[in-house]
Formats: structure tokens, sequence, C-alpha cells
């Protein structure tokens, strides 16, 4: 099987596109805060950040968020939510993918989540405290009463539920994927 460049980039592509098609079927959790949504295109992104590093997980999840926001047509929100859902991804991923690179446990593995979960919950709460929901509120006319409420009561309960939906859902899908991985990558095998 071809293994170089050309097998790297279609690679990347092709999570990145699956990691759009993922995001399609986005769902909320916290019924207060409707607009706050889940998908598992963070699945996708995970497997290529394990497979191609972080500069090709970087890339697939670049990919995904220029799809969407190109599916979405340019309204004047997206660009910010797209950003945060880049960020929220790179940082669930990259430290899932620091930690597994060294522990290819499944004791490693659950330890990579839980800590990708923690550092995506304080990465979006500062950003949304300093960054993303004053966007929205200033460019959007946007309001959500008590912003350290808002983030306290929303973003920080979402993020997190985020991170326990996505991470059951790694712990279901990788070891199905397993012999598939090992086979085609020589895929770090998580004991």
């Amino acid at each position: 099987m071809l293994k170089g460049k050309t097998h790297r980039i279609v690679g990347i592509s092709l999570f990145g596109a699956l990691a759009y098609i993922l995001m399609l079927f986005a769902f909320p959790v916290i019924p207060a805060f409707s607009y706050l949504k889940v998908d598992f295109s963070d699945v996708s992104l995970l497997i290529s950040f394990l497979i191609y590093g972080p500069v090709g997980g970087f890339m697939s999840t670049l990919i995904r968020t220029i799809l969407h926001y190109i599916q979405t047509g340019g309204d004047m929100g997206y660009p910010i939510g797209d950003m945060a859902s880049l960020l929220a991804s790179v940082s669930y991923c990259l430290p899932v993918y620091l930690i597994v690179k060294r522990a290819k446990t499944k004791t490693g593995l659950i330890t990579a989540l839980f800590v990708g979960t923690l550092t995506m919950t304080i990465v979006l709460t500062i950003a949304n405290w300093f960054i993303i929901t004053p966007l929205y509120l200033y460019i959007l006319n946007f309001s959500v009463g008590n912003l350290r409420d808002y983030i306290v009561i929303g973003v920080v309960p979402f993020n997190i539920i985020k991170g326990l939906i996505i991470s059951a859902a790694i712990l279901i899908i990788l070891p199905k994927l397993k012999p598939w991985l090992v086979k085609q990558y020589k895929f770090m095998a998580i004991k």
C-alpha cells in the first residue's frame, strides 16, 4: 500500500471530511443552552492526531472547520463558532495525543481522555470569558445575562459533558478500529 506523502495528505483530508460530516449531526445536551451542541467530529480528529501526529491532526481539524464555515454560508456569527470549535477540538485532541504517545495502555488512554476533557474545559472557559462570548455580545448584539453565571452554568458543564461523551465514543470505537489501524498505519498499539 502506498505510504508516501500522497497517502498522508489523502488520509488527513479524509479524516477532516469525515469530521465535517459527523459535525452535521450535532445535538444539544443542556436544554437552557440549546445552541451549545455536541457532535462526534472529535472522534475522527483524534484518530487523525493519533495516526498523523499533531500537525496532521491540526490540518484535519482545519479542513473540518473550513468545510463547515463554507457550508454555513459565512454568516456573521459562524466564524466565531467555527473558531471556538477549532479551539475546542485542538485543546481536547492534542493533550490526548501527547499522553497516549507515551502511555500506550488502556489506563493511559483513559487518563489521556480525562486530561483532554479537563484541558478543553479550562481552555474554553477562559476563551469564552475573554474572547468568544464578548465577540458574540458585541457583533451579534447577543445577550447571555450575567457572564460569570453563563460560564459557570453553561460553558463549564457543557464542555465537561461534551468531553465525557466524546471520550466514551472513543473508548467504544478505538478497540474496534485497532486491528485496522495497526495493520494499515503500524498504529501505536494500546494494550
